[in-house]
Order: structure tokens, then sequence, then C-alpha cells
């Protein structure tokens, strides 16, 4: 019971924004933990179903503001530079509820000849 408990936890956390969530994780975990075994997995359960209006008040309380499309995940994202030093490393950042993402970034390709040249040397076996 304890590990369904805390899989439905897991799942009630997941519904929270991003910078809120280790905290509430370790709050709700640490409640959960100090009531009987039998009354842990219909708090778990209560605390899921209250997940989306918590969700709703923590990006009102971010956002300074109702972000009703922030809440369903359209966020008003922003590419900023956090490092002035290089140029290269973006972030997203949403202007509403200051949800910060970090993309995926590759670095470029030195040079574009090397896959060419790899490629004519293995096509030329005899």
């Amino acid at each position: 019971m304890t590990r369904l408990a805390a899989a439905i936890i897991a799942m009630a956390t997941r519904l929270l924004p991003q910078q809120e969530r280790r905290r509430y994780a370790e709050e709700l975990d640490t409640d959960m933990r100090s009531l009987p075994r039998s009354r842990r997995v219909t708090y778990a359960v209560s605390v899921l179903l209250a997940a989306p209006r918590l969700r709703w008040h923590l990006l009102t309380r971010l956002a300074e503001g109702p972000a009703p499309a922030c809440f369903f995940g359209l966020h008003d994202d922003r590419t900023t530079h956090p490092n002035p030093e290089s140029h290269i490393v973006i972030s997203r950042e949403c202007r509403r509820c200051h949800r910060i993402t970090d993309p995926r970034q590759y670095e470029p390709r030195r040079r574009v000849n090397d896959l060419r040249a790899w490629y004519s040397a293995g096509s030329s076996r005899t």
C-alpha cells in the first residue's frame, strides 16, 4: 500500500509547476509518512484530486496574477541568454509564470567535410 501511495503522490507532484515540485514532493511525502498505513492511500488520492487546484494557485502566485494559458501548458516563452559571456547558451523563460526551461543544445559541427570524407572513404572498398 505504501508504494501505491508513493506513486500517487509522485503523479500529483508531476502536475505542479516545475519550480515547486521538489518542495511539495518532500512536504507531501512527509505528511503521508506521518499517517498510519491504513490512511496513506486515501490521503494520496485526495492530494491527487486537489493537485489541479493547487497548480492553479501556485501558477497565479508565480505569475503575480491569473495565468490560465500556463495552467494548460501554453507558455509565452522568450529566449534569454543566462550567461552574458557566452551567447551560445540559451534558455526559455515564460513571461507570465517565469518558468525556465533549457532546450537541447548541440555544438555545431566544426568541419562539414569530415562526414562526407568518411562516407566517400567507406564506399571505395574493393
